[in-house]
């Protein structure tokens, strides 16, 4: 018998609507729901502004840049020892959640900090370039040129940020459980088979689609906040 609960952790390809199936399925099977949350935690824990963890604020390696946030008090410390203080207090945290409830975790390398976890369930969401060129084109209003990078800046900060905290490659099919195309399957069609395979890891079948729209302050805008995305 273990007291880690049934987590299942959300990465995803920037625009694959990765973050509304773990809302959608949080809500589904009425469990916790963490995403920017966590690091609103760790803000207070820190006793600095939560914009210190705007996607704004990522510099190219993935890390959040103190070099123009003097105001957050950090002053001289290093920007390396900074990010991994607030990964440490990410990844405490995150352990806690497993310990203490079922969720859905979104990003935050929670697949990788929980990898011993035997009731975890790892996500990687990912769809056609195309389809998420569209998707880019329509929410920023950006031509294609420019919709095309805001992907690959968004893709490639996530991917060294994985790898510079887990030494893996992000998106790599052998890290993770199960791999969603949402080019190919919907949103509903990707709860209700992650829905599944929750009761299997529980062992029998939960109640869901009680608390339908229960999370819809963190639901993706038509024009999206990168600090709602997330890394």
């Amino acid at each position: 018998m273990t007291d880690q609960h049934t987590i299942i952790t959300i990465s995803r390809q920037y625009g694959s609507n990765g973050q509304e199936i773990g809302r959608t399925l949080a809500e589904y099977l009425d469990i916790g729901y963490y995403n920017k949350k966590i690091m609103s935690v760790i803000a207070n824990m820190m006793n600095i502004s939560p914009e210190f963890f705007d996607d704004k604020n990522v510099n190219d390696l993935g890390l959040y840049n103190i070099e123009s946030r003097g105001l957050f008090g950090f002053g001289k410390m290093a920007e390396l020892s900074i990010n991994t203080d607030v990964f440490e207090k990410a990844s405490e945290l995150i352990r806690e959640i497993s310990k203490r409830e079922d969720a859905v975790i979104v990003g935050r390398c929670a697949d990788y900090i929980l990898k011993d976890n035997p009731n975890l369930i790892s996500v990687f969401v990912y769809s056609d370039f195309e389809d998420r060129v569209r998707w880019s084109i329509e929410a920023y209003n950006a031509p294609e040129k420019k919709a095309k990078k805001i992907l690959i800046d968004h893709d490639e900060k996530r991917a060294k940020f994985y790898q510079f905290y887990t030494n893996r490659d992000w998106g790599n099919a052998s890290n993770y459980n199960i791999m969603i195309n949402t080019s190919r399957v919907s949103v509903r069609e990707a709860v209700e088979l992650l829905a599944l395979l929750y009761d299997e890891k529980k062992g029998h079948k939960s109640l869901k689609g009680g608390f339908v729209d229960q999370y819809i302050q963190h639901a993706e805008l038509a024009t999206p906040n990168p600090q709602d995305e997330g890394i």
